[in-house]
């Protein structure tokens, strides 16, 4: 691959990750749906298609954006690379890299995403806990949900434009 073929795929994913952050964060919350989680679904997608690095760097990315956007602290920047690699790793080694494997990965990452987060607000308001669960399932059936348009926008990144990690 050269490196013009490299910049030209960056920059692809680079587009799909502030289209997921545009629908993510000026879309979605003008419907009556749940906001889904996009970014972390883009990364996801892109760490089970290029691989382990390609993976790490993309949340690292994805990270800077989500915490440039308010959501969260400068944390989910590394948490965001973690989840990147991981899936990376997983698409490599032990999952196949399809759909099928980023959808696997994606109901890994929301169960636990939801359940985190269900956790620290059960233990911080005095929310009813139906109430807290509802909202988590809607927020990670919504981004289920999207995870497949997202998983076509990153394979066509891939397809077009050769895959990383082969190098």
């Amino acid at each position: 691959m050269t490196r013009r073929d490299f910049i030209l795929k960056l920059l692809a994913y680079g587009i799909t990750l502030v289209l997921c952050a545009i629908f993510n964060y000026f879309v979605f919350p003008l419907t009556p749906l749940p906001v889904p989680l996009l970014l972390p679904v883009c990364t996801v997608a892109a760490g089970c298609l290029e691989g382990g690095q390609f993976g790490a760097g993309f949340g690292v990315a994805s990270g800077l954006l989500l915490a440039t956007l308010g959501h969260g602290g400068w944390g989910y920047v590394a948490l965001l690379a973690f989840v990147g690699w991981v899936s990376g790793l997983l698409g490599q080694y032990v999952l196949r890299q399809d759909l099928w494997g980023h959808v696997i990965c994606c109901v890994v990452l929301l169960v636990v995403w939801e359940a985190v987060q269900l956790l620290a607000v059960a233990t911080s308001t005095s929310a009813p806990l139906g109430v807290l669960l509802s909202l988590a399932a809607g927020e990670g059936l919504c981004s289920l949900v999207c995870a497949f348009p997202i998983y076509g926008m990153n394979r066509f990144c891939c397809v077009h434009y050769g895959r990383i990690y082969h190098e």
